[in-house]
């Protein structure tokens, strides 16, 4: 029994210790200090949020200390009744007794009130409380815990908030520059933050609880917001930019194209007559689509930016079509004129082929030749005609072999 009882008593000075420890701890931190007014502190008049969260904890810190005394003093009285326990033959009543002191509701508290509707009609409005010291303990465990995490929140908040505000000053600072090179209009709203935050620093010291939640209900959403606005409508910006780099080298190959088909054109109408001929782009077509990125451009210094990225998909859609054009037209012409040269070569090879077999004074072959030579040497050159004499030419020299 009595070992059993020693041990009970071994853990509530065990427990008393940690709780004196941690009280301790928990006084001793300038925070906790300066709340309390203690230490040489001026006490903090708190006011809002912060008021309402700490001032309750801190009047149960007081309520914790008179528990604790309550606490150390059932230990000590059950500390004192062992040592006087005979140490044989202690008797089961005086054992017990200890342990009700330990286990049973031996600490009375202050009388409290009894709410109307828990009363009868016998009963007193107020009652003496008592309890265990177990029970007493998770009270104060739970007082603790409160009181703790409000003067630690406060700890963390009077710690950091500078640093918070200058880094949303900062924020706002750098938000308002690309704003304004955005052309954004959220240079007011910025504005507006900046002395929501000068308010802010003003009352870290009596709310820094309140400034903390003022920060995440205002400054933070807004900024969010911001951020999330402008980075839009800088990743637009920058496809803006792209598609305008695309555009004027879209521009320039076209000018480039232009200029190739127009002269291949040029030559192909000197130098060749036939019926499907492609033709270029006329300077009117160029021009419109060169004056239409030149307005596009303007509307973008004006802030238009939807309007211009819708404008800009147009003028490249239209760009690639006339490009596509102007290699058709290019290509086909300078086919033209391949054809012709080729038609030169075609017939000086079947004139040679013609005088290895010693079919050179052939009238016919001599007529075709010459025909043939004549269509293909006068500008225009009638190609489809000049073409059936080449091929006239090499069915006769075939049909003499």
């Amino acid at each position: 029994m009595t070992t059993e009882l020693d041990q009970l008593l071994t853990d509530w000075k065990n427990k008393i210790q940690v709780v004196s420890q941690n009280l301790f701890d928990l006084q001793e931190l300038p925070t906790y200090q300066r709340l309390c007014g203690s230490s040489g502190f001026p006490k903090v008049h708190l006011t809002g949020i912060t008021a309402l969260k700490v001032t309750p904890a801190l009047e149960a810190m007081n309520d914790l200390f008179q528990y604790f005394d309550l606490l150390v003093q059932v230990v000590d009285q059950a500390s004192r009744l062992r040592q006087q326990l005979p140490r044989f033959l202690a008797t089961e009543q005086k054992i017990n007794e200890i342990k009700q002191l330990l286990t049973g509701a031996s600490i009375h508290l202050s009388v409290v009130q009894t709410p109307l509707a828990q009363r009868e009609l016998l009963s007193a409005n107020q009652q003496p409380k008592a309890i265990a010291p177990t029970q007493l303990l998770q009270v104060m465990t739970q007082a603790f815990s409160v009181a703790r995490d409000a003067v630690l929140a406060v700890d963390a908040a009077w710690a950091n908030l500078e640093v918070i505000l200058k880094d949303a000053e900062s924020q706002i600072i750098s938000w308002q520059n690309l704003a304004e090179s955005l052309n954004q209009g959220f240079c007011g709203e910025l504005i507006q933050a900046t002395e929501a935050i000068a308010l802010m620093r003003d009352k870290i010291e009596q709310d820094p609880l309140g400034v903390s939640a003022d920060i995440d209900r205002q400054i933070k959403p807004l900024l969010a917001q911001v951020e999330l606005v402008l980075k839009q409508a800088q990743k637009q910006q920058t496809q803006l930019q792209e598609k305008l780099a695309i555009a004027h080298d879209l521009l320039k190959q076209l000018i480039k194209l232009h200029s190739e088909s127009v002269a291949a054109f040029a030559e192909s109408q000197e130098k060749v007559l036939y019926l499907t001929q492609y033709t270029p782009l006329t300077q009117e077509q160029m021009d419109a689509l060169s004056q239409w990125l030149t307005r596009l451009e303007n509307k973008l210094e004006e802030g238009l930016v939807n309007p211009v990225m819708v404008g800009l998909d147009n003028w490249i859609s239209i760009a690639r079509e006339y490009i596509a054009v102007e290699q058709q037209v290019y290509i086909n012409h300078c086919n033209l004129l391949q054809t012709r040269r080729e038609l030169r070569g075609r017939l000086d090879a079947l004139k040679a082929k013609a005088l290895a077999r010693g079919f050179v004074e052939d009238a016919t072959l001599v007529d075709l030749a010459q025909t043939a030579k004549q269509l293909l040497y006068m500008r225009p050159t009638p190609l489809d005609k000049a073409s059936e004499l080449v091929s006239q030419y090499e069915k006769r020299l075939n049909s003499q072999y």
